[in-house]
């Protein structure tokens, strides 16, 4: 009982210590990131601006191929770093660089051969010169994957509960490129390629930097090996990745093929539109997030420790918290036209309906996060993955059915967006309550049913 109390201090001292660090790094991030927007803005016009976000976020399917590994590698490494078990997590990390090797880099050389004999004017639906929509596929293509080989540096801080180092090394590789950008906003105008280095592969050489140094000081005991690669062994490891690989691209389905259903439905100028609009309202989760991020380990944590009091507190605090915001997202609406007109200046008119059901979609989002970052750290997401795989399935029907047959125009998006995430919330509560209720049952202490 000692252990159990002394854990709990512990860990949440260790949240308490990143949520104030975090809030500090992700307060300059988010600064960063609206003047990388504003500057990308003046590099690019409105409608190329749009067909960027659309390339991008088409390439970043290239995120999901780790076969939720990154996310598997968190709980376990949170697991045995709790257990201080260096051997089985030196294990889960070698295994899982060497997993993301053998897909990475034939990925990129396939790509990079076939790239060349596609009409990507077709699929994009625009007009722009061939090579420099090519140039710039390449581009993005060949830096995100080497930013996703790179990334098991920020699961393993993160198992560590270090979240704020993995946020502090974000803040590098999303600061590196808005000295370019400036410059390129001046001197070089039109240049989705130059925008594409900058963004893609400037935050690659940060990521290594760091890899590279992390693991020859703090890391040392679990630094990858080719010795302690074990496919076998690491069973575990794969199959809770596996279950988060689901989830992992039903998110990413749905967040790419919005702006992909806006570019041909649409046009490349409502993509910006709505990228600007998702981004304003992002502002909540992004604080939350900031707190959230912190939890996620701690809850793999205290599970592993059956700490489950310690679990039912934690949401509760993060329930009133998401209350809190809600104010926040309020305030947002009542300012969005003088926010807009100083962030993006005249070119961007915000429609009324569209930011109200945006702030609606955003307030419910507050909530189902939370229930997330249980489910999530706790490793119990089988539900998540069933639900995840139904609204991706939908997600495109449902677009074109209130586009094409209720004429609700760009809202459309939003509209199914809200849709799905009420419907998580809702499953997210009801398994969060059965596995309190399910630890009853095996006489493991709990306290009662969550809020």
């Amino acid at each position: 009982m000692q252990f159990l109390f002394e854990a709990n201090k512990a860990r949440t001292g260790k949240v308490t210590y990143n949520i104030i660090i975090s809030f500090l790094l992700r307060a300059v991030s988010i600064v960063v990131s609206f003047l990388t927007i504003s500057y990308s803005l003046k590099l690019l016009d409105t409608n190329k601006y749009g067909i960027w976000l659309a390339v991008s976020s088409t390439v970043s399917w290239i995120t999901i191929l780790d076969i939720g590994l990154a996310n598997g590698l968190r709980n376990k490494a949170a697991e045995y770093l709790a257990k201080k078990n260096f051997a089985e997590c030196k294990t889960a990390v070698s295994s899982t660089y060497a997993i993301l090797f053998m897909i990475v880099f034939p990925l990129m050389l396939a790509f990079f051969i076939i790239a060349q004999f596609v009409n990507w004017n077709s699929i994009f639906n625009t007009k722009l010169d061939e090579k420099e929509l090519l140039y710039t596929l390449i581009t993005v293509f060949i830096g995100l994957s080497l930013q996703f080989f790179l990334k098991p540096i920020f699961s393993i801080l993160q198992g560590d509960l270090k979240i704020y180092k993995a946020n502090q090394i974000q803040l590098i590789c999303n600061s590196v490129p808005l000295i370019p950008i400036i410059f390129l906003s001046k001197y070089l105008k039109g240049s989705m390629v130059s925008l594409a280095i900058a963004q893609t592969i400037l935050p690659v050489f940060v990521l290594f930097i760091y890899t590279i140094i992390l693991f020859k000081t703090q890391y040392t005991n679990i630094k990858p090996s080719i010795n302690q690669i074990n496919l076998k062994k690491s069973k575990s490891l794969f199959g809770l990745s596996l279950a988060f690989f689901v989830v992992q691209i039903a998110g990413v389905f749905l967040y790419s093929t919005s702006e992909l259903l806006i570019t041909r439905e649409f046009g490349g100028a409502d993509v910006t539109l709505y990228n600007l609009l998702y981004k304003y309202f992002s502002v909540t989760t992004l604080i939350l997030n900031i707190i959230l991020s912190t939890y996620w380990s701690a809850f793999t944590n205290a599970f592993a420790l059956n700490d489950f009091s310690w679990i039912k507190d934690s949401i509760l605090k993060l329930v009133k918290i998401s209350c809190l915001l809600l104010f926040v997202i309020l305030m947002q609406l009542v300012l969005i036209g003088p926010v807009f007109n100083l962030w993006v200046g005249n070119k961007i008119h915000t429609p009324l309906i569209m930011s109200l059901v945006m702030a609606g979609y955003f307030g419910v989002s507050l909530f189902t996060s939370v229930y997330t970052i249980v489910l999530n750290g706790t490793g119990k997401i089988k539900v998540q993955s069933i639900i995840s795989i139904i609204t991706a399935v939908l997600h495109i029907p449902v677009v074109l059915f209130f586009i094409r047959y209720l004429h609700l125009g760009l809202n459309s998006i939003v509209y199914a967006s809200l849709l799905w995430t009420v419907i998580q919330l809702i499953f997210w509560k009801k398994e969060i309550s059965l596995i309190f209720s399910t630890r009853r049952n095996l006489n493991i202490p709990v306290s009662n049913n969550i809020t």
